[in-house]
């Protein structure tokens, strides 16, 4: 199965690597300093390729610690009583409203002051880490910001 998901992200990528051919020595003058240090930008994927590349982030999450990750998708969270502390997730939910895919993201901000409302659409971007709870290591985006 591993090597099935391989083979269907390197064709699904081959079309950007293909565009990207071109001299990228210069970061185009209408891109801000915040959106430079993205390193994997899940908006500007289609339905197909963000789940793809969610998917892949959690199969292979070694590859992707302290890599920023930038995400569009609505805010949930989830108070866990037994270890007194609150999730927060940016989730996409596919086309046929039959599964969510994202993430969990850290904020220093107070809840729910600092916080939108469940299911308000929400982008953030933060470099992804690991943490752990319960025994269970679990991986997480550090957001700075929540737009």
């Amino acid at each position: 199965m591993k090597n099935y998901l391989a083979i269907v992200l390197l064709f699904c990528l081959m079309p950007l690597f293909a565009s990207g051919c071109s001299n990228n020595d210069k970061t185009p003058a209408t891109t801000d300093a915040a959106s430079a240090k993205v390193d994997v930008d899940l908006t500007e994927f289609s339905q197909t390729m963000m789940i793809a590349m969610i998917n892949n982030i959690y199969a292979t999450p070694d590859d992707y610690i302290d890599k920023t990750i930038k995400m569009r998708g609505q805010y949930s969270s989830e108070y866990f009583s037994n270890i007194g502390r609150r999730f927060h997730y940016v989730l996409y939910i596919d086309d046929e409203s039959c599964c969510s895919y994202g993430f969990i993201f850290e904020n220093d901000g107070t809840y729910p002051d600092d916080f939108p409302e469940e299911g308000e659409d929400i982008e953030v971007s933060g470099m992804f880490g690991r943490g752990e709870a319960l025994n269970q290591t679990y991986h997480y985006l550090a957001v700075d910001e929540i737009r």
